[in-house]
């Protein structure tokens, strides 16, 4: 048996990840009956996943896709080193032959293969994640602005070794060691500086401006990019708060008939209610506004919308949301002029008031 496909490097858990084998064993249907190709996923020396395959039948190879299986070993969360299961998945895969109901022992074992939570869009191949190896894992622009309160504000870095490396951030330099290869690094550069500054993280240079307090309150979103970690952008004009209702309700006579027979539409002063409501459930919505976005900007905040881990973060506190836009315009100031972005928040969380 030959391996002749595996999934190139840096490839992604969120496409396909296709392993193909070959054995002349398998165009033998006399001396090998029933032939099937046999493939086990293994994770932290554990088999998680078996896959059991008739040859293909215009080219008699094992075709194996275990993309889906990966997936399931991958749970992003915001933390400042995420790591295997979180960011990464290392995985071994191993192939036996089966037929006449005999499975036979491992004929070939790939060597450990790493996959990342990132994803590809229509422009870029399985590699596009190599691009950023040990660099800042962001497309954002250089130019940021942030207020001096602000206390948390990310860059992500991809960490391939557990080489050390040094991040700048308005003079002081700080070392971080990754525990393990292939993590990334979510740098929190905000410093609560009054003036001006620079971040240097690795080989490229952040250009910081602080800005004036907002009239109103400014509240900061984090989110999961598409390389994998997590950024930060600041919404910091005008914001409105808004709440879904839904009412349980039932209907009942305007009238009241008393023991003794007498009809009324009221008791003293009251009139009598007619349709009632016994239960009412809502949730809130936060509409947030950004400042004015140059054409870069707006390029890198369709990873925003489409992100399927959002947070904001409301004094110290980071909610989980949801995002209802389902289109993103990407806007050109030479076409549209300068934009802000506006975003629709759904805290999903539902209340309850009282019941009658």
């Amino acid at each position: 048996m030959t391996l002749e496909s595996y999934p190139p490097q840096y490839s992604s858990v969120n496409d396909s990840l296709v392993w193909v084998v070959y054995d002349a064993h398998s165009t033998n249907p006399t001396t090998y009956p029933n032939y099937k190709y046999i493939a086990t996923l293994n994770i932290g020396g554990v088999e998680v996943a078996r896959s059991r395959q008739f040859q293909d039948p215009t080219n008699n190879r094992g075709i194996f896709d275990f993309g889906r299986d990966c997936r399931d070993y991958i749970n992003a969360s915001l933390l400042s080193e995420m790591g295997q299961g979180v960011f990464a998945i290392d995985v071994v895969v191993k192939f036996y032959e089966e037929y006449n109901g005999t499975i036979g022992s491992v004929l070939i074992t790939d060597s450990t293969r790493t996959f990342f939570n990132h994803y590809n869009s229509r422009y870029n191949d399985f590699t596009i994640l190599g691009n950023y190896a040990n660099k800042p894992a962001t497309s954002r622009p250089l130019n940021i602005e942030l207020f001096s309160d602000t206390d948390k504000y990310y860059i992500p870095y991809f960490a391939t070794s557990t080489t050390p490396f040094n991040v700048t951030i308005n003079g002081t330099t700080t070392t971080i060691t990754p525990t393990v290869a292939n993590t990334i690094q979510n740098i929190n550069i905000a410093v609560g500086a009054t003036s001006d500054y620079t971040v240097i993280l690795g080989v490229v240079t952040y250009q910081v401006k602080v800005i004036c307090e907002p009239i109103t309150t400014h509240y900061m979103v984090h989110f999961l990019s598409q390389f994998g970690g997590f950024e930060s952008m600041s919404f910091h004009k005008v914001h409105r708060k808004k709440y879904s209702i839904e009412r349980k309700q039932w209907q009942q006579p305007s009238y009241r008939v008393s023991s003794s027979g007498v009809v009324s539409v009221k008791s003293g002063d009251i009139m009598h209610t007619q349709k009632t409501t016994f239960g009412v459930v809502f949730n809130e919505k936060l509409t947030l506004n950004t400042d004015l976005l140059s054409d870069e900007d707006y390029k890198w905040l369709f990873q925003l919308v489409a992100s399927p881990i959002i947070y904001v973060q409301d004094g110290t506190t980071l909610y989980p949301v949801t995002i209802s836009a389902t289109d993103y315009d990407v806007k050109q100031c030479l076409v549209d002029g300068l934009n802000t972005l506006t975003i629709e928040c759904d805290f999903g969380t539902k209340f309850k008031a009282q019941f009658q």
